[in-house]
């Protein structure tokens, strides 16, 4: 092998190893695949909305009882009324 093709491998080797980047496939996938209809807004200890240019609106919730992380409907009536309710407190500051 000569020596401009053993460096091109070792530079090419050398930023694929050592790369601090996401892969693509990573980067671009929306966190919330399918979404919870069931969930009170009762049992829920923190809610968080993800809003990204590659995927809609995610509501994303942590339970109460077990901590563990759901996607809400977006759609649902009381998701709905708690956006608008935050829009409009935001608007107001």
């Amino acid at each position: 092998m000569d020596p401009r093709s053993l460096a091109l491998l070792t530079l090419l080797l050398g930023t694929i190893c050592f790369s601090d980047e996401k892969p693509v496939s990573l980067t671009y996938r929306c966190p919330c695949r399918y979404y919870e209809s069931n969930v009170a807004k009762s049992n829920i200890k923190h809610l968080k909305i993800l809003s990204t240019t590659n995927c809609s609106l995610q509501v994303v919730a942590r339970l109460k009882h077990n901590g563990r992380q759901v996607c809400l409907d977006p759609k649902t009536k009381w998701i709905q009324e708690y956006l608008e309710k935050a829009m409009n407190k935001r608007v107001k500051t």
